[in-house]
């Protein structure tokens, strides 16, 4: 149902969230990552002074083969991004605006959205395309920014999954506020996703449930309480759904030159709420992860849990599930257990800067979704149809192996231009929601400053 790999960083979002950004279907992080710093509005040179212009070219091959399904696609794609900066004075205003295209070089019938989808899920023919990707106001007040239009956030709820050539992205309103050291706030509201594959504004909905609502909301903070540690907190509800709430904590004690041992553990807790379209949900998610780094080299255990009788859900077009095994799949079905060993490779401690790479297996088990079976029943709602497979309930045990290595260029005209292969076999037992499947993705992202 899933998958996104994202690249290897530092601290616990190298450890935790590696596999997210380019895997197959949507994600995985360890915590909320941390908005890039931003200079207060009493250091602003003005709008003008303090604008910049980026392209982003990115050319994306992906190949998923399953039991009688091959979709492929070559997209190149293209974001061109506007940022001006902030007015001067006690509060400064300012705009953000992109401009998306992709052109396809290659990509059937069946590629569904790797290629464009369409308004109405057809358009797969269709070579060309281009869109308004970003669009916003900003203000800013000191060291806090308020957006509101079409644009990018990231937190345990709203992170676009970015594993396609262009990147979804939402309209709402968000506040990012940084007025205390090493504590970042933030809080938003948003009703609409400009989803990968289209180029036109659809209503949100639950990514397992297929549920659409008509806002989702959300607030919460991360709190760095040392250089090696870090708290987060948050609170989201999507209206006539469910209410969820998440909390992680993570520290990391030691020296990668010698031995450096990072823990983490996160929580999602969901409960139905309002006219609870999706049907009752009482479920608690939990994962915790130790790992170690010595140079170059990496290892880490993960352990997952699913507590309740329904499917761990979320969003749909985010990578919101910043759970330990959320790799290939999930591993979120109901009552479900999973156990995940991670190795990687830091060139930069072999010096090799740059490069990076992944290898990771993991196993699943204990999944039973027989008590929300007998409650739904196949020709109950649209959503009770989750729970079954070939007619049965969801159940069995099924495993995952994956490969992902990646170069970011560290000099020359083409610094910052990262290659990422990955490669992932997840094999389904024949009651398992998710079945066997191989993943082969190539992206060559090139970004430029022009000013």
């Amino acid at each position: 149902m899933k998958s996104r790999v994202v690249a290897l960083t530092c601290g616990m979002q190298a450890l935790v969230g590696v596999a997210a950004a380019y895997a197959d279907e949507r994600p995985a992080l360890a915590s909320a990552p941390m908005p890039a710093p931003r200079k207060g509005q009493a250091a602003s040179a003005g709008f003008v002074a303090d604008s910049r212009f980026d392209l982003e070219w990115r050319n994306y091959t992906d190949y998923f083969h399953a039991s009688g399904i091959r979709r492929h696609a070559w997209v190149e794609g293209l974001q061109a991004r506007i940022e001006s900066g902030f007015t001067r004075g006690p509060i400064g205003l300012g705009i953000d605006a992109a401009l998306f295209g992709a052109l396809k070089l290659d990509g059937g019938q069946g590629a569904r959205n790797m290629v464009y989808l369409g308004r109405h899920g057809d358009g797969e023919r269709r070579s060309a395309w281009a869109y308004p990707g970003m669009y916003s106001v900003k203000a800013r007040v000191s060291d806090s920014v308020l957006r509101y239009g079409l644009q990018n956030v990231s937190n345990p709820f709203l992170d676009p999954h970015d594993n396609r050539a262009l990147p979804p992205t939402f309209f709402g309103a968000s506040l990012l506020s940084r007025e205390i050291a090493g504590l970042s706030m933030q809080a938003g509201s948003f009703t609409k996703v400009d989803p990968r594959g289209q180029t036109n504004l659809v209503s949100l909905r639950t990514a397992y449930g297929r549920v659409p609502f008509k806002r989702v909301s959300y607030a919460g903070a991360t709190w760095d309480y040392s250089p090696n540690g870090s708290v987060s907190l948050y609170a989201d509800q999507a209206d006539d759904v469910w209410r969820q709430y998440y909390g992680s904590v993570q520290h990391s004690i030691g020296h990668v030159q010698s031995i450096r041992l990072t823990g983490f553990a996160n929580v999602y807790s969901t409960h139905d709420t309002g006219a609870a379209m999706q049907g009752p949900i009482h479920n608690n998610a939990y994962s915790v992860s130790l790992s170690a780094q010595h140079g170059p080299h990496g290892l880490l255990v993960g352990y997952q849990k699913i507590l309740g009788d329904q499917f761990f859900d979320y969003i749909d077009e985010t990578a919101g599930v910043y759970l330990v095994n959320s790799m290939d799949v999930d591993y979120n079905a109901p009552h479900e257990q999973s156990l995940q060993l991670r190795y990687w490779f830091d060139g930069k401690q072999a010096g090799v800067p740059g490069l990076s790479a992944m290898v990771w297996a993991q196993q699943g088990w204990g999944a039973d979704a027989s008590a929300a079976a007998r409650a739904y029943t196949p020709g109950g709602p649209p959503f009770g149809a989750l729970y079954f497979r070939n007619g049965q309930p969801i159940r069995g045990r099924h495993h995952e192996f994956g490969f992902m290595p990646t170069y970011v260029v560290q000099s020359g005209p083409l610094r910052h231009t990262k290659v990422a292969a990955i490669a992932e076999w997840h094999v389904g037992s024949a009651d398992y929601a998710d079945g066997t499947n191989q993943v082969y993705r190539l992206v060559v992202s090139v970004p430029m400053r022009v000013f």
